[in-house]
Parts: structure tokens; C-alpha cells; sequence
């Protein structure tokens, strides 16, 4: 699917999902109408009236705020939404993106009330687009700032890497940096890979290997680890893949930077290209991968990570395209081809440090990568890249409907 292509059945789906992303969303549903023209009418007979609404949608019940600290407090939220589209358009190419840019009328304005107004009464479909993308684009960042599990998300992951340190990476037996020399194989899909020097053609990463030993069913068991990581997708920096001198290496960089809500951004990306509208049902805000030397590796490291997680009772939706790779019509549509990994969610209970609520449980996603399919989705040129994905997650899923064809032309 190209960029502008809106009409097509995933993006069709998605509309579905999110009715104010269809550009004739509101004015083609009469019930959907109806409701926000009654609402409008509510909201536009006083500033009391609008407060009352504001407080409604901003504040638990019984809690009231003038309509000053309302209207700032809808303005981040909508302020919000200007940035997140403006740092999806550095995406693209400069000509393009201009082209893209929101009208400055809808730009400049953050007051749901006004924006309102002009996504039910404007003739100019660009503005009653762009004001009703604005205002729901607000309100997913909200709803993504009042969800719990994000909101602990932090707290969670930090409870989850402890156990892991203790009964999984305690067993480092030694660490060091090495270097691995890499391209594509002849068939275009495996990765032909060397410790060292690299050829003219190769890429070259330099990983922090640890050596974990350990017993396991009776016999010790030794993992190579060429990279873990606990991350909350809210709290910690994602990681990119930066080029050095001479050799690749993660490095932590922050992205969306033109965001306060930056690490939120991740989310709401999540959510429109899934249609999915609820926070809660974002099952990775919290997620651990390693990366293992071979196969084999990836069994014990597996079987490590079910006796201390409670078994396979505690881990569902698991798709194993490195054993099974039937399982990859279980991932999400913009894999691409080649992409090989074992993942699952796990149920992990939690009581809380504070302890005046009963334990709960939040949901961790595992990744487990062997070298070899870790480098393809590292390598520049390998289809299942990490930086494709995110560029086909753009074109394929978030540009068609966030910019609609019928809108802005092909």
C-alpha cells in the first residue's frame, strides 16, 4: 500500500476504528452528528456551559476548575496533538510534507469549542478535516495520561528487571564488547555473519556479550547474551541504532522531541495503526529482549524464563516464527519478510510497595532474537529491518489515515 491510498481495506478498517479519522466521519453518520451538533449547541450558549462540559471531560466528578485552568489544560492536550502531527511529517520528504502541513487556522487554534465548530459547520473540507483530527488526536493523548498501567508503567518495569538481574542475568560469569561482521546472504533473506575484521561489504555491530551459566533439569547450561534490555515504552529512551567511525552500537536517543508528551507518542502511534481506542488493551508497554547466539540458546534461555516466571501457564499469545514459520501470519501486517522471532505476553502479579491494595497483574511482552535474525533487522538493506518496519508502519498505516487521499490528493 502507497502513501495516500486512504480507500483501501486496512485503511477502511482503521476508519472504523477511529470514525473522527474518516474525512466525512461526522457529517456522513446523522447519529454521530446529531450528537456533536447537540453538544456544540450545549457548549456554545456560555462560557458556564462550557466549562461545565470541560470539567466533565477533564476532571474526576466532584472536582471543579474555573474555566481559565480548563481551557489551559485542553490546550496541552490539543497542543499535543499539532506536535505529534508535525513531527510525523519530518518523516517525509520536504516537498511533501509542506504540502501536508496543517492549516495555520487549525494549527494556531487550541479551544475544543472553536475547533468544534468548524469540523460541523465549515465548508472548506480540509479545515473540518483537520479540526476533528485534531481534537480526537487530543483526546487519545489523554486518555493514553490516564490510563493506570501507563501511568505504572515505570514502576512495573522496574519490579520486572529486578527479577530478572537476580535470577536471570546474577549468573554473568564474564562481559565484553565484541564486534560482529555482517551482510546479507546469497538467498537474500539469512544473514552470513563473523566475529571481527569486516569485509568491504559488511556492516559492523558491537555488542556487550555476557557469558550467564547456569544449572538447568540437572546439566549446567551456558547462554551467550549479546543484548538485554527491560524497557517501559513511557518512561525509558528507545534505543537507535547510531553508526560510529567505524562500527554500528545502540545507543539511547530520544524521539519526539517536539512533544511534552514524547514517550506517550509511541502509544498513540500504536493505537491508530492496531484501531485500537482503549490504552488498557496496549499489551507491550512493558517489554524484555534478548538476544542469544543460536537456536539452541533460545530453547534454554525459554525454559530459564518459564521457571522463573511461573510456567506456560503465565505466558499466552505467543507466536514462534523461529521454530514454526506458519506462525507469521500472527504478526502484525507491516513485518516484513524474513522476520524471525519468539515472543509471548506474560502475566506477572505484583503487590504493591506501598501495599494498601491487593496484588494485581500487568503484562510483560518477551522477545527472544538468535544473532542471525537479530541482524536482519538491523541490517540497512534487509527488508525486515527495524527502520523499514517503522517507515511501512508510516506509509502504510498512519499516513493513508491521517492524511487522507481525499483530502490532500494522491
Amino acid at each position: 500500500m502507497k502513501h495516500g491510498c486512504s480507500t483501501d481495506a486496512v485503511t477502511q478498517d482503521l476508519r472504523q476504528a477511529h470514525p473522527p479519522l474518516d474525512p466525512e466521519g461526522i457529517k456522513n453518520n446523522p447519529e454521530f452528528y446529531r450528537i456533536h451538533y447537540r453538544l456544540l449547541g450545549e457548549i456554545s450558549r456560555s462560557d458556564r456551559a462550557y466549562n461545565a462540559w470541560l470539567n466533565r471531560m477533564l476532571r474526576p466528578a466532584g472536582i471543579e476548575r474555573p474555566l481559565d485552568s480548563n481551557t489551559i489544560q485542553a490546550a496541552f492536550y490539543l497542543n499535543e496533538a499539532t506536535k505529534y502531527l508535525d513531527a510525523l511529517l519530518d518523516l517525509l520528504p520536504k516537498r511533501r510534507a509542506s504540502a501536508l502541513q496543517t492549516h495555520p487556522r487549525i494549527f494556531e487554534c487550541n479551544d475544543f469549542r472553536e475547533l468544534l465548530d468548524v469540523a460541523l459547520n465549515s465548508s472548506n473540507r480540509r479545515l473540518a478535516f483537520e479540526a476533528q483530527r485534531k481534537m480526537y488526536l487530543a483526546k487519545l493523548f489523554f486518555d493514553v495520561a490516564h490510563t493506570r498501567n501507563i501511568q505504572h508503567g515505570e514502576e512495573h518495569r522496574a519490579f520486572f528487571a529486578r527479577g530478572m538481574d537476580h535470577d536471570i542475568m546474577s549468573h554473568t560469569v564474564e562481559e565484553k564488547d565484541i564486534d560482529i561482521a555482517f551482510n546479507i546472504s546469497s538467498d537474500g533473506v539469512s544473514i552470513d555473519y563473523k566475529v571481527g575484521r569486516p569485509l568491504s561489504n559488511q556492516e559492523v555491530w558491537r555488542f556487550r556479550r555476557r557469558e550467564i551459566n547456569f544449572m538447568q533439569d540437572g546439566r549446567p547450561v551456558r547462554i551467550y547474551i549479546y543484548f538485554y534490555s527491560c524497557r517501559s515504552k513511557r518512561e525509558v529512551l528507545p534505543y537507535r541504532y547510531v553508526r560510529g567511525k567505524q562500527v554500528y552500537k545502540l545507543r539511547t536517543v530520544e524521539k519526539w522531541t517536539k512533544l511534552s508528551m514524547r514517550r506517550d507518542a509511541s502509544i498513540v502511534n500504536k493505537m491508530l495503526r492496531t484501531g485500537e481506542t482503549n490504552p488498557n488493551a496496549i499489551h507491550d508497554i512493558i517489554g524484555v529482549m534478548f538476544i542469544v547466539e543460536d537456536l539452541i540458546q533460545v530453547e534454554h534461555l525459554k525454559f530459564a524464563l518459564y521457571d522463573r516466571l511461573g510456567g506456560p501457564f503465565k505466558i499466552r499469545n505467543v507466536v514462534d516464527t523461529l521454530s514454526y514459520p506458519a506462525d507469521r501470519t500472527r504478526l502484525n501486517r507491516y513485518s516484513g519478510a524474513g522476520y524471525c522471532v519468539y515472543k509471548g505476553d506474560v502475566d506477572v502479579l505484583y503487590y504493591p510497595e506501598h501495599g494498601t491494595e491487593p496484588p494485581y497483574s500487568f503484562i510483560v511482552e518477551i522477545q527472544l532474537y538468535t544473532l542471525e535474525t537479530y541482524l536482519r533487522t538491523i541490517h540497512e538493506n534487509h527488508y525486515a529491518s527495524h527502520h523499514r518496519l517503522k517507515r511501512r508502519q508510516f506509509l502504510e498505516g498512519l499516513a493513508p489515515l491521517l492524511f487522507p487521499r481525499e483530502i490532500y490528493g494522491s
